[in-house]
């Protein structure tokens, strides 16, 4: 759908070879975004070397212009921007998991705060309009039946902070330099690719090992299909009604890891073992978002359904590693 949407304003003469940058554009969303926006867009993806020397054949693929670079480099930060010059800035770049940050505070103040300052500010220098992916864990636990973008903002992890510190930073931008911007606070994207994250992690487990990993159990998740976050992202892009505005991107219902796991269990052709462990320190027990601000202000309700996005994700890790949960059945 954004791709259709953005063919049209194209024909409109609205959207007219629009220059476009991605950081951290090599990423699990990053990518899905990348095969939706199609042309006829100047399309610019800042990465660092590890990410893009296991995506170079996606890179090749899609004819991607790249930039290699760290977001903490100002200089290097400010010489990408300066260069190309975008209209649009869509920020994704990030360390993420509660565990990761909560280990590495330092790297993730560093990478989160100060290299979110770098592109703030390259996008000040280029007046360039800003859409910050940030994330649920701003808000803690949920004091409501449904959290609202207007709701306290207590993290409780690493994580939450240094996201909640770029959000900081892109609103005082906001007043102060009258930057143009979108913040996006997404709950739990799941969908193919991503192996690091919840359930890819778990999947990924499962067809290799046989096996699956339960931190904790009783934490109640949201969880949004990528496609919907990547469509979501995509009309933040020309719609004015995201213009200095915050949006809680997540899904209608929330579900607990146990229940993750037995959906997954039902369709996995071999029951896999379970392995319980303790829940991550600083993990958010219960969150539910309120949508309906993205629902009115952006025209859009989240179309794919946890059973129906999961199983999509099963099937796509099941052709993708197929030879080695092939090798796993025959050694049992």
């Amino acid at each position: 759908m954004v791709l259709a949407t953005l063919r049209t304003l194209h024909e409109e003469g609205r959207a007219s070879q629009m220059k476009i940058l991605l950081v951290g554009g090599l990423g699990f969303i990053g990518k899905h975004l990348i095969r939706r926006i199609g042309e006829p867009h100047s399309l610019t993806v800042l990465s660092d070397a590890e990410a893009a020397w296991k995506n170079a054949s996606f890179v090749k693929t899609h004819g991607i212009n790249l930039e290699i670079g760290d977001i903490t480099d100002e200089d290097r930060v400010r010489n990408v921007m300066l260069t190309h010059s975008p209209e649009l800035v869509v920020h994704l770049a990030a360390l993420t998991g509660i565990k990761r940050c909560n280990e590495n505070p330092s790297l993730a103040f560093s990478v989160n705060v100060f290299g979110t300052y770098n592109i703030v500010m390259g996008c000040v220098k280029c007046k360039s309009k800003l859409i910050f992916i940030s994330s649920r864990e701003v808000y803690g636990e949920s004091v409501s039946d449904r959290t609202q973008e207007c709701d306290p903002l207590v993290p409780n992890n690493v994580y939450g902070v240094t996201k909640l510190l770029g959000e900081k930073l892109v609103t005082w931008a906001g007043s102060r330099y009258n930057l143009d911007y979108t913040i996006l606070r997404l709950t739990n994207v799941y969908g193919p690719d991503g192996d690091q994250y919840n359930v890819q992690a778990m999947i990924k487990k499962a067809l290799t090992e046989g096996k699956i990993q339960i931190l904790g159990g009783n934490q109640r998740m949201n969880f949004i299909y990528v496609e919907d976050v990547a469509e979501v992202v995509g009309r933040c892009f020309f719609d004015p009604r995201s213009s200095r505005q915050i949006f809680n991107v997540g899904a209608y219902d929330s579900i607990s890891v146990e229940e993750v796991v037995s959906k997954l269990v039902s369709l996995l052709d071999v029951p896999p073992r379970i392995e319980r462990l303790p829940m991550r320190d600083g993990e958010t027990l219960n969150f539910r978002p309120s949508i309906e601000k993205m629902e009115k202000e952006l025209d859009y309700r989240p179309t794919t359904t946890f059973t129906m996005g999961l199983r999509k994700t099963v099937e796509w890790y099941r052709d993708k590693m197929r030879p080695a949960a092939d090798n796993l059945s025959s050694k049992e």
